[in-house]
Protein backbone atom coordinates (compact mmCIF):
# COMPACT_ATOMS: atom_id res chain seq x y z
CA UNK A 1 0.00 0.00 0.00
CA UNK A 2 2.70 1.93 0.97
CA UNK A 3 4.58 2.03 -2.49
CA UNK A 4 2.10 3.81 -3.98
CA UNK A 5 1.93 6.94 -2.27
CA UNK A 6 6.07 6.77 -1.99
CA UNK A 7 6.88 9.63 -4.48
CA UNK A 8 3.50 11.44 -3.93
CA UNK A 9 3.26 15.38 -3.06
CA UNK A 10 2.19 15.52 1.06
CA UNK A 11 -1.37 16.87 -0.80
CA UNK A 12 -2.49 13.84 -2.37
CA UNK A 13 -4.44 12.95 -0.12
CA UNK A 14 -6.18 16.04 1.17
CA UNK A 15 -10.12 16.84 0.28
CA UNK A 16 -9.23 20.11 -1.33
CA UNK A 17 -5.79 22.02 -2.24
CA UNK A 18 -7.93 25.13 -3.51
CA UNK A 19 -6.74 28.00 -0.79
CA UNK A 20 -9.96 29.53 -0.59
CA UNK A 21 -11.13 26.36 1.12
CA UNK A 22 -7.56 26.06 2.85
CA UNK A 23 -8.32 29.03 4.38
CA UNK A 24 -11.73 28.45 5.43
CA UNK A 25 -10.68 25.44 6.90
CA UNK A 26 -8.04 27.08 9.25
CA UNK A 27 -10.91 29.35 10.21
CA UNK A 28 -13.33 26.69 10.76
CA UNK A 29 -11.62 23.67 12.49
CA UNK A 30 -8.24 25.55 13.24
CA UNK A 31 -9.43 28.38 15.24
CA UNK A 32 -13.22 28.03 15.72
CA UNK A 33 -13.12 24.41 16.50
CA UNK A 34 -10.44 24.79 19.09
CA UNK A 35 -12.20 27.30 20.56
CA UNK A 36 -15.15 25.79 21.27
CA UNK A 37 -13.93 22.75 22.28
CA UNK A 38 -11.95 24.18 25.23
CA UNK A 39 -15.12 25.88 26.04
CA UNK A 40 -16.78 22.25 26.14
CA UNK A 41 -13.52 20.26 27.83
CA UNK A 42 -14.13 22.50 30.97
CA UNK A 43 -17.79 22.22 30.78
CA UNK A 44 -18.26 18.86 30.56
CA UNK A 45 -15.91 17.86 33.63
CA UNK A 46 -18.30 20.35 35.07
CA UNK A 47 -20.88 18.00 34.36
CA UNK A 48 -19.67 14.85 35.98
CA UNK A 49 -18.37 16.13 38.66
CA UNK A 50 -21.96 17.35 38.77
CA UNK A 51 -23.67 13.95 38.25
CA UNK A 52 -21.41 12.14 40.04
CA UNK A 53 -22.10 14.00 43.45
CA UNK A 54 -24.06 12.45 46.24
CA UNK A 55 -27.17 14.26 45.79
CA UNK A 56 -27.23 12.82 41.72
CA UNK A 57 -25.60 9.51 41.56
CA UNK A 58 -28.29 8.19 43.86
CA UNK A 59 -30.84 8.39 40.51
CA UNK A 60 -30.33 6.70 36.88
CA UNK A 61 -30.58 9.66 34.75
CA UNK A 62 -27.63 11.54 36.21
CA UNK A 63 -25.59 8.07 35.41
CA UNK A 64 -26.03 8.11 32.19
CA UNK A 65 -25.42 12.28 31.74
CA UNK A 66 -21.88 11.66 33.57
CA UNK A 67 -21.45 8.95 31.40
CA UNK A 68 -22.57 11.22 27.87
CA UNK A 69 -20.22 13.65 29.60
CA UNK A 70 -17.82 12.09 29.83
CA UNK A 71 -17.82 10.49 25.83
CA UNK A 72 -18.09 13.81 24.68
CA UNK A 73 -15.01 15.11 26.87
CA UNK A 74 -12.98 12.50 24.71
CA UNK A 75 -14.90 13.11 21.83
CA UNK A 76 -14.02 16.70 22.00
CA UNK A 77 -10.51 16.01 22.94
CA UNK A 78 -9.76 13.31 20.16
CA UNK A 79 -11.72 15.70 17.70
CA UNK A 80 -9.35 18.61 18.40
CA UNK A 81 -6.23 16.62 17.56
CA UNK A 82 -8.07 15.42 14.07
CA UNK A 83 -9.37 18.36 13.01
CA UNK A 84 -7.33 21.45 14.69
CA UNK A 85 -3.83 19.63 13.82
CA UNK A 86 -4.64 18.74 10.76
CA UNK A 87 -5.91 22.01 10.02
CA UNK A 88 -2.63 23.74 11.38
CA UNK A 89 0.40 21.82 10.40
CA UNK A 90 0.01 22.79 6.92
CA UNK A 91 1.10 26.66 8.16
CA UNK A 92 4.60 25.55 8.91
CA UNK A 93 4.64 23.85 11.79
CA UNK A 94 6.41 20.81 11.20
CA UNK A 95 6.32 19.64 14.77
CA UNK A 96 2.56 19.37 14.64
CA UNK A 97 2.75 17.85 10.88
CA UNK A 98 4.93 14.90 12.86
CA UNK A 99 2.42 15.12 16.06
CA UNK A 100 -0.84 14.47 13.56
CA UNK A 101 1.07 12.10 11.00
CA UNK A 102 2.07 9.92 14.20
CA UNK A 103 -0.84 9.90 16.26
CA UNK A 104 -4.12 9.82 13.81
CA UNK A 105 -4.10 6.32 13.02
CA UNK A 106 -4.37 5.78 16.65
CA UNK A 107 -6.50 8.23 17.77
CA UNK A 108 -9.02 8.13 14.68
CA UNK A 109 -10.74 5.26 15.93
CA UNK A 110 -10.84 6.28 19.49
CA UNK A 111 -12.55 9.59 18.05
CA UNK A 112 -14.73 6.78 16.04
CA UNK A 113 -16.12 4.86 19.31
CA UNK A 114 -16.17 8.08 21.44
CA UNK A 115 -18.84 9.65 18.59
CA UNK A 116 -20.40 6.37 18.82
CA UNK A 117 -20.62 6.16 22.65
CA UNK A 118 -21.99 9.77 22.61
CA UNK A 119 -25.10 8.71 20.33
CA UNK A 120 -25.89 5.69 22.06
CA UNK A 121 -25.27 6.83 25.78
CA UNK A 122 -27.81 9.75 24.55
CA UNK A 123 -30.02 7.40 23.48
CA UNK A 124 -29.61 5.52 27.01
CA UNK A 125 -30.48 8.92 28.40
CA UNK A 126 -33.55 9.54 26.20
CA UNK A 127 -34.99 5.86 27.03
CA UNK A 128 -34.66 6.39 30.61
CA UNK A 129 -36.72 9.94 30.58
CA UNK A 130 -39.31 8.26 28.88
CA UNK A 131 -39.52 5.77 31.29
CA UNK A 132 -39.45 8.14 34.23
CA UNK A 133 -41.76 10.67 32.63
CA UNK A 134 -44.22 8.72 30.73
CA UNK A 135 -44.58 5.15 32.16
CA UNK A 136 -46.18 4.09 35.35
CA UNK A 137 -44.12 4.71 38.85
CA UNK A 138 -43.96 0.45 38.87
CA UNK A 139 -41.43 0.52 35.62
CA UNK A 140 -39.68 3.69 36.58
CA UNK A 141 -38.61 1.80 40.32
CA UNK A 142 -38.21 -1.82 38.03
CA UNK A 143 -35.92 -0.42 35.28
CA UNK A 144 -34.58 3.14 36.21
CA UNK A 145 -31.82 2.29 38.82
CA UNK A 146 -28.28 3.70 39.47
CA UNK A 147 -27.72 -0.40 39.01
CA UNK A 148 -29.14 -0.58 35.68
CA UNK A 149 -27.52 3.01 34.76
CA UNK A 150 -24.23 1.73 35.03
CA UNK A 151 -24.31 -2.02 33.81
CA UNK A 152 -26.28 -0.53 30.52
CA UNK A 153 -23.25 1.97 30.14
CA UNK A 154 -20.68 -1.23 30.64
CA UNK A 155 -22.49 -2.68 27.63
CA UNK A 156 -22.89 0.24 25.19
CA UNK A 157 -18.94 0.93 25.58
CA UNK A 158 -18.47 -2.55 25.12
CA UNK A 159 -20.27 -2.40 22.10
CA UNK A 160 -19.11 0.62 20.58
CA UNK A 161 -15.87 -0.35 21.20
CA UNK A 162 -16.37 -3.94 19.20
CA UNK A 163 -18.52 -1.49 16.50
CA UNK A 164 -15.33 0.83 15.43
CA UNK A 165 -12.80 -2.30 15.48
CA UNK A 166 -12.89 -1.85 11.27
CA UNK A 167 -12.09 2.06 12.15
CA UNK A 168 -8.16 0.95 13.08
CA UNK A 169 -7.44 -0.33 9.69
CA UNK A 170 -8.65 2.59 7.41
CA UNK A 171 -6.13 4.98 7.58
CA UNK A 172 -2.40 4.66 7.93
CA UNK A 173 0.94 6.99 7.75
CA UNK A 174 2.77 6.90 4.09
CA UNK A 175 5.86 9.05 3.05
CA UNK A 176 5.30 12.22 0.86
CA UNK A 177 7.34 14.82 -0.55
CA UNK A 178 7.21 17.79 0.55
CA UNK A 179 8.53 21.75 0.53
CA UNK A 180 11.57 20.37 2.41
CA UNK A 181 11.88 17.07 1.14
CA UNK A 182 11.05 13.46 2.18
CA UNK A 183 8.15 14.10 4.95
CA UNK A 184 4.62 11.84 5.98
CA UNK A 185 0.94 12.12 4.98
CA UNK A 186 -1.98 10.60 5.97
CA UNK A 187 -4.02 8.70 3.58
CA UNK A 188 -7.16 5.88 3.38
CA UNK A 189 -5.59 1.84 3.21
CA UNK A 190 -7.15 0.10 0.63
CA UNK A 191 -9.73 -1.47 3.27
CA UNK A 192 -11.25 2.11 3.44
CA UNK A 193 -11.29 2.73 -0.23
CA UNK A 194 -12.72 -0.71 -1.13
CA UNK A 195 -16.50 -0.16 -2.57
CA UNK A 196 -17.83 -3.09 -0.85
CA UNK A 197 -16.30 -2.40 2.39
CA UNK A 198 -17.76 1.05 2.35
CA UNK A 199 -20.99 0.25 1.10
CA UNK A 200 -21.84 -2.20 3.65
CA UNK A 201 -20.09 -0.47 6.56
CA UNK A 202 -20.34 3.10 6.00
CA UNK A 203 -24.03 3.36 3.62
CA UNK A 204 -25.95 0.82 5.20
CA UNK A 205 -24.16 0.14 9.08
CA UNK A 206 -23.75 3.25 9.74
CA UNK A 207 -27.15 4.44 8.16
CA UNK A 208 -28.87 1.99 10.81
CA UNK A 209 -27.02 2.24 13.44
CA UNK A 210 -25.40 5.72 13.70
CA UNK A 211 -27.70 8.26 11.84
CA UNK A 212 -30.97 7.23 10.82
CA UNK A 213 -31.81 4.59 13.80
CA UNK A 214 -30.62 6.42 16.78
CA UNK A 215 -32.52 9.84 15.32
CA UNK A 216 -35.71 8.21 14.81
CA UNK A 217 -35.72 6.80 17.76
CA UNK A 218 -34.62 10.16 20.01
CA UNK A 219 -37.36 11.69 17.74
CA UNK A 220 -40.58 9.69 18.72
CA UNK A 221 -38.71 9.32 22.64
CA UNK A 222 -38.94 13.27 22.62
CA UNK A 223 -42.31 13.72 21.21
CA UNK A 224 -43.79 11.13 23.50
CA UNK A 225 -42.04 13.12 26.69
CA UNK A 226 -42.63 16.62 25.48
CA UNK A 227 -46.24 15.86 25.26
CA UNK A 228 -46.51 14.22 28.66
CA UNK A 229 -44.71 17.50 29.77
CA UNK A 230 -47.37 19.55 28.88
CA UNK A 231 -50.32 17.86 29.40
CA UNK A 232 -49.14 17.37 32.92
CA UNK A 233 -48.59 21.05 33.55
CA UNK A 234 -46.37 20.98 36.55
CA UNK A 235 -43.80 23.12 37.20
CA UNK A 236 -40.93 22.29 39.81
CA UNK A 237 -37.04 21.19 39.97
CA UNK A 238 -37.92 17.65 38.47
CA UNK A 239 -39.58 18.90 35.74
CA UNK A 240 -37.09 21.98 34.48
CA UNK A 241 -34.15 18.82 35.08
CA UNK A 242 -36.16 16.98 32.22
CA UNK A 243 -37.17 20.49 30.26
CA UNK A 244 -33.20 20.15 30.14
CA UNK A 245 -32.79 16.40 28.90
CA UNK A 246 -35.27 17.17 26.12
CA UNK A 247 -32.98 20.25 24.83
CA UNK A 248 -30.19 18.09 24.98
CA UNK A 249 -31.60 15.65 22.77
CA UNK A 250 -33.30 18.28 20.61
CA UNK A 251 -29.77 19.55 20.15
CA UNK A 252 -27.90 16.50 19.36
CA UNK A 253 -30.78 15.45 16.46
CA UNK A 254 -30.38 18.68 14.87
CA UNK A 255 -26.56 18.60 14.93
CA UNK A 256 -25.97 14.94 14.01
CA UNK A 257 -29.11 15.69 11.24
CA UNK A 258 -26.17 17.76 9.62
CA UNK A 259 -23.64 15.04 9.79
CA UNK A 260 -26.55 12.26 8.52
CA UNK A 261 -26.87 15.15 5.46
CA UNK A 262 -23.16 15.40 4.42
CA UNK A 263 -22.52 11.07 4.67
CA UNK A 264 -25.44 11.14 1.96
CA UNK A 265 -24.40 14.07 0.24
CA UNK A 266 -20.96 12.03 0.21
CA UNK A 267 -22.12 8.77 -0.74
CA UNK A 268 -23.80 10.37 -3.58
CA UNK A 269 -20.88 12.28 -5.09
CA UNK A 270 -17.89 10.80 -3.64
CA UNK A 271 -16.81 10.13 -7.25
CA UNK A 272 -18.10 13.72 -8.76
CA UNK A 273 -15.58 15.78 -9.21
CA UNK A 274 -16.30 19.69 -9.64
CA UNK A 275 -18.29 22.26 -7.85
CA UNK A 276 -20.63 19.36 -6.18
CA UNK A 277 -17.44 18.01 -4.80
CA UNK A 278 -15.55 21.44 -3.97
CA UNK A 279 -18.99 22.27 -1.65
CA UNK A 280 -18.45 19.30 0.16
CA UNK A 281 -15.54 19.54 1.78
CA UNK A 282 -17.11 22.80 3.28
CA UNK A 283 -19.79 20.35 4.97
CA UNK A 284 -17.57 18.23 6.39
CA UNK A 285 -15.48 20.56 8.03
CA UNK A 286 -19.41 22.25 9.13
CA UNK A 287 -20.62 18.85 10.13
CA UNK A 288 -17.31 18.32 12.36
CA UNK A 289 -17.61 21.84 13.69
CA UNK A 290 -21.28 21.03 14.69
CA UNK A 291 -20.69 17.78 16.34
CA UNK A 292 -18.19 19.79 18.69
CA UNK A 293 -20.68 22.09 19.36
CA UNK A 294 -22.96 19.51 20.31
CA UNK A 295 -21.13 17.90 22.24
CA UNK A 296 -20.09 21.18 24.26
CA UNK A 297 -23.45 23.09 24.37
CA UNK A 298 -24.72 20.27 26.88
CA UNK A 299 -23.57 21.97 29.59
CA UNK A 300 -25.52 24.97 29.15
CA UNK A 301 -28.63 23.15 28.74
CA UNK A 302 -28.13 21.78 32.28
CA UNK A 303 -27.15 24.73 33.55
CA UNK A 304 -29.80 27.42 32.25
CA UNK A 305 -32.56 25.09 32.28
CA UNK A 306 -31.77 22.65 35.11
CA UNK A 307 -32.83 23.54 38.75
CA UNK A 308 -31.04 20.44 40.64
CA UNK A 309 -27.88 20.40 38.18
CA UNK A 310 -27.16 24.50 38.76
CA UNK A 311 -28.36 24.36 43.04
CA UNK A 312 -25.36 21.20 42.55
CA UNK A 313 -23.25 22.79 40.73
CA UNK A 314 -23.53 26.40 42.44
CA UNK A 315 -22.87 24.10 45.78
CA UNK A 316 -19.94 22.52 44.59
CA UNK A 317 -17.88 25.69 43.49
CA UNK A 318 -19.59 27.71 46.52
CA UNK A 319 -17.95 24.46 48.93
CA UNK A 320 -15.18 26.11 50.73
CA UNK A 321 -11.69 23.82 50.43
CA UNK A 322 -10.34 21.92 53.37
CA UNK A 323 -9.89 24.05 56.78
CA UNK A 324 -6.79 23.66 58.38
CA UNK A 325 -7.53 21.20 61.68
CA UNK A 326 -6.35 22.13 64.84
CA UNK A 327 -4.78 19.39 66.57
CA UNK A 328 -5.29 19.43 70.65
CA UNK A 329 -4.39 16.41 73.43
CA UNK A 330 -6.77 15.62 75.66
CA UNK A 331 -6.25 12.75 77.81
CA UNK A 332 -3.91 11.29 75.92
CA UNK A 333 -6.16 11.08 72.47
CA UNK A 334 -6.23 12.99 69.67
CA UNK A 335 -9.69 15.57 69.06
CA UNK A 336 -10.08 17.64 65.86
CA UNK A 337 -11.85 20.68 66.61
CA UNK A 338 -13.23 21.27 63.11
CA UNK A 339 -15.78 17.98 62.98
CA UNK A 340 -16.74 19.12 59.07
CA UNK A 341 -13.46 18.28 57.74
CA UNK A 342 -13.55 14.92 57.17
CA UNK A 343 -17.15 15.30 55.42
CA UNK A 344 -15.69 16.31 52.38
CA UNK A 345 -13.95 12.58 52.04
CA UNK A 346 -16.91 10.40 53.17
Amino acid sequence: MQDEFVMSYCNACLGSTDPDYQTYNFAVSGVLLALVGLVGLVGNVLVVRVYLSRSQRIHSTPIYLAALATSDFFLILTAMFLFVLEAWRHHNYPFLAWLYTTGAPFIFPLAAVFQTSSVYLCVAAAVDCFITVVLPTSVRQLYCTPRRAKITVIWIMNFCVFYNIPHAFEIEKVPCIGDNGLSSQICPTDIRKDPIYYTIYYTYMYTTFLAVGPLILLILLNICVVYTVVTRKEDNGEESDTVSLILVVFFFIFCNFTALLVNFLELIFMYQVGQLGDILVYLVDLSNLLIVINATANFFCYFLFGVSFRRTLIAILRRPKVKNTEIIWENGATKMTDPHTLSTFL
